[in-house]
């Protein structure tokens, strides 16, 4: 048998509409998304869960542990072709 280790991840969303914080991360009229946050603490519960109830691990991350600030997207200027009436 093959011993390599293989890593993988996942990442679980939740609704937002509702989460003080991520509801306003979205365009109005967008559906709303957060990620879900498991906290190390309970990792090895998340990991041994057996029964599919992780309704306590979809609670929404507290707010007052993140911070948020606005990031606008760098524009990118694309070069336009010159034209030549020569070509």
């Amino acid at each position: 048998m093959n011993e390599t280790i293989i890593r993988s991840a996942s990442m679980l969303t939740m609704d937002a509409i509702d989460h003080p914080m991520m509801k306003d991360f979205h365009e109005p009229g967008d559906v709303k998304r957060s990620v879900i946050v498991i906290p190390h603490d309970r990792l090895d519960e998340w990991l041994s869960l057996e029964s599919p109830d992780i309704s306590s691990f979809i609670e929404g991350f507290p707010v007052e542990e993140f911070e948020c600030s606005h990031v606008p997207k760098e524009k990118i200027i694309k070069p336009t072709p010159q034209l030549s009436m020569f070509d």
